[in-house]
C-alpha cells in the first residue's frame, strides 16, 4: 500500500505550477485588465500551459479587481506592502508543499526576490523555469534557474 507521500509523488508527474507576480510581469503596480490579457498572451505563446497545470496569482489589494477579471480560475492572492505579493507567492508555494504535486514550477517574475524560491524548488527536484519580461530579469534569478523565458511586450502605436 501506498503512503500518502508516495501518492502526492504520483500527481506530479507531466505537471506545472504557474507561480506569476502579475506585476512584475506587467511593469505596474496597478495593471489593467488589459495589461494583465496582454501580458498573459505573451506568456500563453512563450510557456507550455498543460490541461493540469495550475496558477497561482498574487497582487497587491489595490489590483485585485482588474487582474481577478483578466484571470478566471486561478488562486489570486493578495497583499500589500513591499514586497507583499512576492511573500504571498513564496509562502504558498511552501506551506502547501507545491514540490510534492508538481514536476516543474514555472516563476513568472524577473525579481531577484524569487532567487531562493527557484533554488528551494529546483532542490525539491522540479524543474525550473523563469518567465520575465527581457528588461526585468534580475542577474540573481537568472543565475539561480538552469531555464529562462524572456519576452517583449508590443510598443503602443500613437494613432
Amino acid at each position: 500500500m501506498s503512503t500518502p507521500i508516495t501518492r502526492l509523488r504520483s500527481l506530479r508527474r507531466g505537471r506545472a505550477i504557474h507561480l506569476l507576480d502579475i506585476e512584475n510581469l506587467t511593469g505596474s503596480p496597478l495593471p489593467t485588465t488589459h495589461d494583465v490579457r496582454q501580458v498573459m498572451g505573451a506568456y500563453q505563446r512563450r510557456v507550455p500551459v498543460g490541461p493540469l497545470d495550475q496558477f497561482i496569482v498574487a497582487v497587491n489589494h489595490n489590483a485585485l479587481v482588474s487582474v481577478g477579471i483578466a484571470l478566471r480560475g486561478v488562486q489570486l492572492l493578495a497583499r500589500s506592502g513591499p514586497d507583499g505579493a512576492d511573500h504571498a507567492l513564496d509562502e504558498a508555494a511552501r506551506t502547501t508543499r507545491v514540490d510534492l504535486r508538481f514536476e516543474r514550477a514555472v516563476i513568472g517574475s524577473g525579481d531577484g526576490y524569487f532567487a531562493d524560491l527557484a533554488l528551494w524548488l529546483a532542490g525539491c527536484g522540479l524543474h525550473v523555469t523563469v518567465v520575465s519580461q527581457r528588461t526585468c530579469l534580475s542577474w540573481r534569478l537568472y543565475t539561480a534557474v538552469p531555464d529562462t523565458v524572456t519576452f517583449e511586450l508590443p510598443v503602443p502605436q500613437a494613432a
